[in-house]
């Protein structure tokens, strides 16, 4: 009955979000985010625990599947470069920010090197949140860096964990072999998965069989990089953007209305949800703050001002220093 009632909880919020948030015009994520805090406080929901297993299996690969599946391939090679620049020369300069503050703050090296591998990458919900007000070419680079970035993240964020559990110290050459190998075998895992899925979509012609796989498609992708110990997240964005090429020769306009109209609920159910449960653990955290509150509300506000410099600093300096060393007009 708590499942239910929290399902039901989620809806409404979802929804009262969506209605409250136009009128503020304040983007509809920060609104549910809000309103899932105040909800924490509610002594039935004081407990609801959102589990990463949850967020990396099911939210994940569903949320990038369907943005790179609405992601221009062609776009993004010809921003190849600006991209590449910020989803993983932007992510590695601002977790070695972050991890400078907090190390600076008292906490060791891979816990910070952690905190700033999470910290690091932009949200694909945040772009999509403000996608109707940016330029073509702007909004390409943002979704596009906000696919690629959680997969350098995620390297990041393990090597500095495993550093973390055995002591030992993390060095440049492991972490460049490690990020090398988890993108090249992320991206050959993700082509065959979709080379497999046009295969497959040749067989099941009718709407139901065929969405089915397509609902099947970001778990088929993600499941096996994990397991071998790559990017799950290189290969679902490799798959989408895949399968956004070849599909729309097999894919029939009966089977694409469905599953738009089903990936469009979906993910703005899942992207929803995603808030408003981050907003409910916030009673969590405060309660396991104790007595050395100042100390953690301090680390976060210093964190999250080096995020927003960081990002600032790098977006306004490295055009110049590109035009710098390549003076070709394109």
């Amino acid at each position: 009955m708590d499942g239910l009632i929290l399902v039901v909880i989620l809806g409404a919020t979802i929804l009262a979000g969506a209605i409250i948030a136009p009128r503020l015009k304040v983007a509809t994520p920060l609104v549910l985010l809000v309103i899932g805090s105040l909800l924490g406080f509610i002594p039935l929901l004081g407990d609801v625990e959102l589990p990463p297993e949850l967020v990396l299996l099911l939210f994940l690969p569903a949320l990038l599947y369907w943005d790179s599946l609405n992601t221009s391939l062609r776009e993004i090679l010809a921003n190849i470069r600006v991209i590449s620049l910020l989803a993983i020369g932007l992510v590695f300069a601002t977790a070695a920010i972050v991890a400078l503050v907090g190390h600076a703050l008292g906490l060791t090296w891979p816990i910070s090197i952690a905190l700033g591998a999470i910290l690091a990458p932009t949200d694909a919900t945040a772009v999509a949140a403000v996608a109707g007000r940016l330029p073509r070419r702007t909004l390409t680079i943002l979704r596009a860096e906000s696919l690629i970035n959680d997969g350098t993240a995620l390297v990041l964020y393990a090597v500095a964990v495993a550093a973390a559990v055995s002591g030992d110290a993390i060095t440049l050459g492991n972490t460049a072999l490690r990020f090398g190998a988890s993108y090249g075998l992320g991206v050959i895992i993700g082509l065959l998965v979709g080379l497999a899925v046009i295969g497959l979509r040749h067989v099941l012609t009718t709407r139901l069989r065929a969405n089915t796989l397509s609902v099947l498609t970001p778990f088929l992708a993600y499941l096996p990089a994990e397991l071998l110990g790559v990017s799950g997240v290189v290969a679902v964005v490799a798959c989408g953007l895949f399968v956004s090429q070849l599909g729309p020769r097999i894919i029939t306009a009966s089977q694409r209305s469905q599953s738009f109209g089903f990936w469009q609920l979906a993910t703005y159910l899942l992207n929803g949800a995603l808030f408003v449960l981050i907003g409910l653990e916030l009673h969590r955290v405060t309660e396991g703050l104790g007595d050395g509150w100042e100390t953690t509300v301090g680390l976060g506000l210093a964190a999250a001002a080096a995020v927003i410099l960081t990002r600032l600093a790098w977006i306004n300096t490295t055009p110049y220093l590109i035009r710098a060393l390549d003076r070709r007009p394109q």
